[in-house]
């Protein structure tokens, strides 16, 4: 009996082990130590395409060994509306096995966006159960890595297509009914709504869809404002844990987070779940790019497109 008592017990710290888990926030010089690591898989985000006409654009620097893909060709179900949500599993499987990432890889993203970009790669993998132990976020990105003199090349890190393949998965999207249904017709107790993107979009004043404002009882914080600007790395952990907290989020609470279109929400996923310990927070990954053209779902600081200036 007591043994069986011995491994139940270590079966439930397996699970919290596995669950605690978070993608890993990492340093340059980790990164410039480890460049050669046996199956590491060093990738870029740009924001726009660096493939002109089958031929990669002159000029461009990366971090040696550099995979490159894009956010909007690569990161995004382009045949869904909105086209912001993440791709399906077949198209995920498809992309890894083109660039030649297997399940194994240790994967480093980064981009020059602050990592908004790299985190929403990352994020995706999550969600299709890469291993989270394998799965790292390079702090401050291309912007804080050519600051400090490290290496770049023009040379793309030549590629040897895998078969990947989605055995599992950890699901950390949720959909507009959930959080309509825990967030604002009845809100749960403990559930905080995090909208991240800039203040501008978040009152209305800035519209970037068919209308402007935010979900109601959303809270906010521009994600990037955890980063440096300087440098595009992240603030210290108390500087963070203030910010955080002076919105009303603790280690308690159960975090919903949402953007404009999927990005900035992993990168503050990220930041809640390795720099701040968060144990539970879910992605609205269509954000409001789905929730304004939604038009039975109310809105507040409401204001239409049309009637922008």
């Amino acid at each position: 009996m007591k043994r069986i008592h011995y491994i139940l017990a270590l079966m439930m710290l397996m699970t919290w082990t596995s669950a605690a888990s978070a993608i890993e926030i990492v340093n340059a010089d980790w990164l410039k130590d480890n460049l050669d690591a046996k199956n590491m898989k060093i990738v870029e985000v740009p924001e726009k395409a660096e493939i002109i006409s089958g031929e990669h654009k002159k000029g461009v620097t990366h971090i040696p060994g550099v995979l490159v893909i894009n956010r909007y060709l690569d990161l995004g179900n382009i045949y869904s509306v909105p086209p912001t949500q993440y791709p399906t599993k077949d198209q995920f499987e498809k992309l890894m096995s083109s660039i030649g990432i297997d399940n194994n890889s240790t994967v480093v993203a980064y981009d020059d966006k602050y990592g908004i970009f790299a985190s929403r790669l990352l994020v995706i993998m999550e969600h299709f159960g890469h291993d989270t132990d394998k799965l790292k976020l390079l702090n401050g990105g291309k912007v804080n890595w050519t600051k400090l003199g490290y290496p770049m090349t023009e040379q793309h890190a030549q590629i040897t297509p895998t078969r990947y393949n989605v055995t599992k998965m950890n699901p950390v999207v949720i959909t507009w009914s959930d959080v309509y249904r825990d967030a604002v017709i009845a809100p749960q107790e403990g559930v905080v709504l995090l909208d991240v993107r800039p203040v501008d979009e978040y009152t209305g004043k800035k519209i970037r869809s068919i209308r402007g404002g935010h979900i109601p009882n959303a809270i906010n914080l521009t994600g990037t404002d955890v980063n440096n600007k300087e440098d595009h790395t992240f603030k210290s952990r108390d500087e963070i844990k203030k910010m955080f907290e002076a919105k009303g989020i603790t280690p308690d609470k159960t975090v919903y987070t949402y953007c404009h279109s999927g990005d900035r929400t992993a990168h503050a996923y990220i930041v809640l779940k390795d720099i701040l310990k968060q144990k539970d927070v879910k992605i609205y990954a269509t954000s409001w790019t789905e929730w304004a053209t939604i038009l039975s779902l109310p809105a507040e600081d409401q204001v239409w497109y049309s009637e922008k200036e």
